[in-house]
Formats: C-alpha cells, sequence, structure tokens
C-alpha cells in the first residue's frame, strides 16, 4: 500500500524571533506589503509600505498590546486589530516552539489566531517563506527575511 501526502512531525524548528522581514500581503483580495521587525520578546512593528495611502502608518504591539502611530498622532488600539492583518501576523509569530510537520516535501507550522486556522510554511532552516489561512482571506508572501543579532544589555 502506497502511501501518499502523509503528514509526520518534524525537528526542525521554526524561527520567529529577532528576525525581520517584508510581509507581501493579499487580504481579501486587496494587496499590502509591510515592513515587519520580530524582538527576542515577540513584540513586533509593522511599518506599512503600500497601499501608498497607508505609507507612514506603524503598528507596535508590546505584550498583546497595539499602538498605531501615523504622521507623530499615536493612538491605542481597540481589540479590532486582532482580525487585521496586523493581528494575524502577529498571532502566528506570538508562539514560539509550534511543532514542524512535513506533508509532499513541505514543512509547516498550523495553529489558530483570533481569525481561524492558519499554517506557515518554513524552510528545512526553519524560515518562514508563507502564510495562509484556511478560510482563503488572506495569503502572506515572506521576503527579504534577515536575522537580526540580539542587542548586547
Amino acid at each position: 500500500m502506497l502511501l501518499v501526502g502523509c503528514t509526520q512531525k518534524t525537528n526542525v524548528k521554526p524561527i520567529t524571533r529577532n528576525i525581520s522581514f517584508t510581509a507581501e500581503m493579499t487580504y481579501y483580495n486587496e494587496y499590502y506589503e509591510m515592513a515587519v521587525d520580530i524582538k527576542n520578546d515577540g513584540d513586533m512593528t509593522v511599518s506599512m509600505l503600500h497601499p501608498e495611502e497607508l505609507r507612514g502608518l506603524n503598528f507596535c504591539i508590546e505584550n498583546g498590546k497595539t499602538t498605531a502611530e501615523y504622521d507623530g498622532i499615536k493612538m491605542e488600539a481597540d481589540d479590532s486589530y486582532k482580525t487585521a492583518a496586523t493581528g494575524f501576523i502577529y498571532s502566528v509569530f506570538k508562539t514560539e516552539q509550534q511543532p514542524v510537520f512535513k506533508n509532499d516535501n513541505r514543512f509547516f507550522t498550523k495553529g489558530a489566531c483570533d481569525g481561524g486556522e492558519y499554517k506557515m510554511y518554513i524552510s528545512e532552516a526553519g524560515l518562514p517563506l508563507k502564510i495562509c489561512d484556511s478560510a482563503d482571506r488572506f495569503e502572506i508572501i515572506i521576503k527579504n527575511l534577515k536575522i537580526n543579532k540580539e542587542k548586547e544589555p
């Protein structure tokens, strides 16, 4: 009997901290581009790059609280951000030691966030490549990934 497409756990460890990257997101058929920086403690900064109307809008998520800043004006966001693009990214990367599975030579983690279930595809080295949700609302392609060095105390 030949098993096709079976899923197995692996020893690959996803890299979810001390990274920065460009996130190209399709969200409900709209295209967004964001610069994302995730610190060692999981806190995250997201800077909107596209569409042009949102360029300069920055989100800072620290200890689960989100602050939005635009043109020098800061505002604490309410819980509605959790189902927005920044909330999806934060939800996926906030869990550090997720198990990694392999199916058809593709490595991935999976989980749930406020917007539903997702899969994050990673390289064999644990680098994040792509994130999709189960309801086909969003897809995030990760580009220009850089591993940041931890700053000395």
